[in-house]
Formats: structure tokens, sequence, C-alpha cells
């Protein structure tokens, strides 16, 4: 059977990486040689590592110990040269580059989950992953809207294979406790990057309107604040006013998405929309602005309601339907739309393993 080697880069254990574990845990059962590699530039092992091992997969940590430092690139290609992987599946703009140009005669896919632009040093790796993207032999972008956009920068559409977020990519377990949301409400959570195509500042510009709608209303941020600079400056501004709570970066906002009264995701960009899918999945009622892939992610899905970008006066429209009595809420609407064959893990398997027989031809 075909060996593969899933690289990742992150910092942490996440929606992504559990997704990706689902899958090369299948791949295992399924008789495929699997090995699983994650930059990392913390102390000891990475979290993924550490639930691969778990499952258990062949799993290790390179070392990477800053953006500039050649390590990475050395022990990304010493791996490759040494298992002679038959694919390399990537799912991050660091592993794309890392990729490039050092595939030993593997197949490369590289799994597409959109960009972030909360800095200037960002702007460039994006820029550099797209010419990545543009040397991959298979390309997986995660919504249609994303497909588009990759292909406006030159990646070939016949490389392209569209690939949704299944429910495997949600934490497992049990629910936590309700997270306590002090005052009278009603109670809006913000969860994710505190960055410019997130729409942060929209909705801190929009928030007096929103208290003048509602004055007891509270919003709760979660989210690690940007580097220095003049936007975190304003968001920081933006962040004192009376109702708003900044929670900073946490690792499981389930808690408050099960008392929140709505999500508002005032993205200006988004590829597909992990905070939007996680308050569907909830039954938690979504706001969120028509753009990229959350007008799909947001079809059959009776408990969100969309708005134009950039409209605060849409946006408090929308909050009104959202808050209105009678709107659908609650865990059974939650558990219906999450459960969708289109977000079944074994579809995206399917996908996932068409695009690798294609590879391997």
């Amino acid at each position: 059977m075909p060996t593969i080697l899933f690289l990742r880069s992150s910092s942490h254990l996440g929606g992504i990486e559990r997704q990706m574990l689902w899958h090369a845990a299948r791949l295992q059962a399924d008789g495929w040689d699997v090995r699983v590699a994650c930059l990392h530039r913390g102390q000891g092992e990475h979290p993924m590592v550490l639930a691969a091992r778990m499952v258990p997969l062949p799993a290790e940590t390179l070392p990477d110990p800053a953006f500039w430092r050649p390590r990475a690139a050395r022990e990304v290609r010493a791996l490759i040269q040494c298992l002679r992987p038959d694919i390399i599946h990537t799912a991050d703009y660091r592993t794309d580059i890392l990729v490039a140009g050092k595939l030993e005669g593997a197949r490369w896919l590289a799994e597409s989950q959109g960009h972030t632009e909360a800095r200037l040093r960002m702007k460039a790796w994006n820029w550099l992953d797209m010419r990545a993207l543009r040397r991959a032999h298979g390309a997986a972008p995660v919504s249609a809207a994303w497909e588009t956009w990759l292909a406006a920068r030159g990646v070939s559409p016949a490389r392209m294979t569209r690939l949704e977020n299944s429910r495997a990519i949600l934490r497992s377990g049990p629910m936590p406790a309700p997270a306590h949301l002090y005052g009278p409400g009603p109670h809006l959570l913000y969860a994710g990057r505190l960055s410019p195509e997130k729409g942060i500042d929209l909705l801190l510009a929009a928030w007096s309107a929103i208290r003048g709608r509602w004055p007891n209303a509270s919003l709760w941020v979660l989210g690690a604040l940007p580097p220095a600079g003049r936007f975190r400056r304003r968001i920081q501004r933006g962040l004192t006013q009376p109702g708003v709570h900044y929670l900073g970066h946490q690792p499981d906002i389930r808690p408050w998405l099960q008392t929140a009264d709505a999500v508002l995701v005032p993205s200006r960009r988004e590829a597909w929309g992990m905070t939007a899918f996680e308050a569907l999945c909830v039954g938690t009622p979504l706001v969120a602005a028509r753009v990229g892939g959350l007008p799909a992610l947001c079809r059959s899905a009776p408990h969100a309601r969309l708005f134009t970008r950039d409209d605060a006066h849409a946006l408090i429209s929308a909050l009104e339907q959202a808050l209105s009595p009678g709107f659908p809420r609650g865990a059974g609407v939650g558990r219906a739309y999450c459960m969708q064959p289109r977000f079944d893990p074994h579809r995206r398997h399917a996908i996932l393993m068409g695009i690798y027989e294609r590879l391997l031809l």
C-alpha cells in the first residue's frame, strides 16, 4: 500500500488537526503506511503528535525555531528523503512553502483552508504560499468561494478539488459546563482572530449603535490581540467600551456558545468559517456576513441570518431577527444541522481517496 506523509504547522491541537487525524486513522485502518509530522516552535512534543500516538499513528515533531531560520526546511527535506512517501498531504501555508521543490518524487496534495492578513509578514507568507500552491500536483480548497479565490491567483482549476470540512473538525467528548455571562443581556459572542479580515473593527465601531438598540447588551470577545500597531491600538480602544468584555484566546469556545444569545461573524473574507460552524452545530443563532464560504455554510440553517459585509445597519437588522422571540435555536436545531450528509467525515474521506487515486495514476 502507498506511504502518505501528513505535514502540519500549528501551535495547538485544533479542528484542522483533529480532522486530519481522523482521516489518517481511516487510511491506516485500510492498510496505508501513514506518517504524521508537525513543525513546532514550543517545548516538547507538538500536541497533534501526542494525539496521533494515542490513535496510534507514527508521528514526530520537527523543530521550527523561527520563520526565518533554515532548520525547518532541512528537517522537512531530511524526513522526505528518509520516508520516500508516495503522497505528501499538507494543510497550511508554512508546510506548503517548505514542501514545494523538495518532493523527491512524491505527489503533493495541498489542502487549503484560507489565509489571514493580520500583519505585513503574513501577507508576504501568503504571497509565497500562492506561488507554492501553483506547483502542487493537487489542491483541495475548503469552499467554492476559496476555490474561486485561488483560481483568480493562478492555481490551475484542473488541479483543484473542493473539499469541505466535516464534523470530525469538532471536539469530541462531553459538552463542558456553560459559561456564566452576567448581566441581563442579550449576550453576543465574537470568537476568532482579532484581525482586519475578520471584521472585528466593524463590530466594535457599531457597538454604540447596538447598545442604543439593546441598552443592556453585552459583547464577549474571545481571541488573541494582534501584534503591536495601528490596528491593535484601534481594537484596544473599542474593547474598553461599556458592555464589551475581552477574555483573550480560549481553546474551547463551547462554554460561551451554549449561553450566548447570538454569535456574530462580521468577516470581510472567510474561506469557510469555523466559529460559524461550531455555533450552528450547538444551535446558537448566528449572524454572519455574506462573504466567502459563509453563505454555503449557512445553507439549510434556519438559525442563521446573513448581512451585507461592512454594513452596520444590515448587521443590526439581522441581529434583530436572530434575537426575536421564536427564532430557531437549541440543541435539537444544532444537531439536525450538524448531521447533514455534507458534513459526514466519511464523505470527505471518500473525496480525498479519489484525489489520491488520481495523483498516483
